[in-house]
């Protein structure tokens, strides 16, 4: 029996020194993860978690308390608990065919108690969170434009106002219902303008100052000189956009705007939390300054695009830097029969770097 009791007191000894590293080898931490797999592109979903701001909630009862810290396909930010605890989430971004596959860990620090330890095992507070913080981490990723913005160019420029003569209408997104307002307005914009002695100065612009039941509203016209008039049955006076801008310059369709530089755009802007990517209502005003004939089938071939921000811009400008800015594309001159009277006097916007 002393040789058994021996051994009980070995093995006992051997449990305690093992509880004992474990306690301080282990890292006092309660964790949990859960993956997911997000159908939009991984730089996307990786930069927009970068740029995750300070304040942000995460779930309820976790919010963002600092900065994030960015290595590789890693991004980890501090949270706070609502009962004061505080821990990390951690994203793990890798590439899933067209899609992304991110690992979401939530962890949050123990005290030195000892039966605080024992959540190393249970997860604590961390095990009941982590599947709404998960749920609420793919609904706004997927909220993202299924886009990436790599190799897209834009450059920065300021912006003065000028008077601005336009019509309002609204259509649905597709290039045939664009154009065809653009064509309408060639054709009918310059007539009312000369009959209220308003002179055409710069070229064609389509602003787009909102959404509206799913529908582009624009305001469609051309920069006049000439005195304001008092009232007007046909059209509106106003201004053209001010301030800072995102310019870039477009060579192509109608067809091919949205892909080539809409969704690319709003993919940057998502990205860095400067505009919801759940809601086309929340995009900043846009507009479009034509170079060519706009009436043309497809559309104007040669155009600038402008977002007016709203606001600090340093984390856009710090996931993708801007580039110099590229000259205006070059007018296309169209058969004299074609071009309106008052079109061939126009000029392009001013816009200095």
């Amino acid at each position: 029996m002393g040789g058994v009791g021996r051994i009980i007191i070995i093995i006992l000894v051997l449990v305690l020194a093992a509880a004992g590293a474990g306690y301080f080898l282990v890292p006092p931490v309660a964790a949990r993860s859960q993956t997911l797999e997000i159908q939009r592109p991984a730089q996307t979903v990786l930069a927009r978690l970068a740029s995750t701001p300070s304040g942000a909630v995460i779930t309820e009862g976790v919010t963002v308390s600092g900065p994030a810290e960015a290595e590789g396909d890693t991004v980890a930010l501090p949270v706070s608990y609502a009962d004061g605890a505080q821990g990390r989430v951690v994203y793990t971004v890798t590439p899933a065919g067209e899609g992304a596959r991110v690992d979401v860990k939530l962890e949050q620090n123990l005290g030195a108690n000892p039966l605080d330890r024992f959540q190393i095992i249970t997860g604590g507070a961390v095990a009941p969170l982590i599947a709404t913080a998960a749920t609420a981490v793919e609904t706004d990723l997927n909220a993202l434009p299924n886009a990436d913005f790599a190799g897209l160019q834009y450059s920065v420029v300021q912006l003065e106002a000028r008077p601005f003569f336009y019509v309002e209408n609204c259509s649905d997104s597709s290039a045939e219902s664009i154009t065809s307002i653009i064509q309408q307005a060639v054709v009918a914009i310059p007539p009312v303008m000369r009959a209220n002695n308003l002179n055409v100065n710069g070229e064609l612009m389509a602003v787009e100052p909102r959404v509206v039941s799913g529908q582009y509203c624009y305001q469609v016209g051309y920069p006049y000189t000439g005195r304001q008039p008092r009232a007007l049955l046909i059209g509106k006076t106003g201004q053209t956009p001010a301030g800072t801008a995102l310019r870039v310059v477009y060579t192509g369709e109608e067809a091919n705007v949205n892909h080539d530089v809409y969704d690319r755009m709003d993919a940057l802007l998502g990205a860095a939390h400067l505009d919801n990517p759940a809601t086309r209502e929340d995009d900043w005003v846009t507009y479009e300054v034509y170079h060519d004939d706009a009436a043309q089938t497809g559309g104007s071939r040669n155009r600038e695009i402008f977002y007016v921000t709203q606001g600090d811009i340093s984390a856009l400008t710090h996931l993708l830097p801007p580039t110099e800015a590229a000259a205006a594309p070059a007018a296309a001159a169209p058969a004299a029969a074609e071009a309106p009277a008052a079109a061939a006097t126009t000029t392009a916007p001013a816009t200095t770097p």
